[in-house]
């Protein structure tokens, strides 16, 4: 009879803890996804311009879009570390979700964003794309023949 009162015990004991987690959860006290704010949920970033393998000339802007609030990292803000081509440690520190690109070299490169806390910590949200910086010289392909428009 005694084993069966301390099992009981447990029972509900585990039971009441595995309420009030749910509770803290549901009422977002807890953040079960890391990076986010309390009771929004996971962190996000995602490059809204250029497009994926766009075609660019310098400078251009790039663009994103988050699910935090963006700032410096001495307002306590999340900021963006800016990347390119797999240097993931020559990055700069973007405080908003506006940035001209303008020292890239000719040819195709890939753009890497990363979304950071206020000390640099990684939010685990990231995007990156591909894209073609055009040094100005490329013409327009020459027009078909076999268009009709040749005259």
């Amino acid at each position: 009879m005694t084993q069966i009162l301390r099992v009981g015990r447990r029972l509900i004991i585990g039971a009441v803890g595995a309420s009030y987690a749910v509770l803290l959860v549901a009422c977002g006290l807890i953040n079960s996804a890391p990076g986010g704010d309390p009771g929004v949920g996971p962190a996000t970033i995602s490059i809204t311009e250029p497009a994926e393998a766009a075609m660019v000339t310098q400078p251009f802007t790039l663009r994103v879009e988050t699910s935090v609030e963006l700032g410096p990292p001495e307002s306590g803000k999340h900021h963006v570390h800016l990347t390119f081509d797999g240097r993931e440690d020559d990055y700069t520190v973007e405080p908003d979700g506006t940035m001209t690109i303008d020292q890239l070299s000719p040819g195709p490169h890939t753009i890497k964003v990363t979304l950071r806390h206020a000390d640099h910590s990684p939010t685990g949200a990231e995007a990156e794309l591909t894209v073609t910086v055009s040094d100005g010289s490329e013409s327009v392909p020459p027009s078909d023949p076999n268009s009709g428009y040749g005259y």
